[in-house]
């Protein structure tokens, strides 16, 4: 289960709902638990967006970035990005989104 989603399971405990939150069924509070706990994540990463991923790869493996995506790696938020050689090889590179460490899949 994803921390964020832990939160708003002890909030939903400690702050049961009283009528409907702006429709979305979830309190104030816990609302504002999740908000916080999605900016500490967001805080901890050292890569921190498609773009800066892309820019990554590119630099250091001095190919055409084709795409980018969001992915798990080594049981961390991550990147997986598809990149086009120099002389027409296409391969993937994973990218740590809290490491920053980059390995050629």
């Amino acid at each position: 289960m994803k921390p964020a989603l832990i939160l708003i399971a002890i909030a939903s405990l400690l702050f049961p709902l009283k009528g409907n939150s702006a429709g979305y069924g979830i309190s104030a509070a816990s609302s504002s638990i999740l908000m916080a706990a999605q900016k500490n994540t967001h805080q901890n990463l050292r890569v921190k967006n498609r773009q800066q991923a892309a820019q990554m790869v590119k630099g250091r493996f001095n190919a055409k970035v084709l795409s980018v995506q969001a992915a798990r790696v080594n049981g961390n938020p991550g990147y997986r990005a598809k990149l086009l050689s120099k002389d027409g090889v296409v391969f993937y590179v994973a990218i740590d989104a809290v490491t920053g460490q980059m390995s050629k899949r």
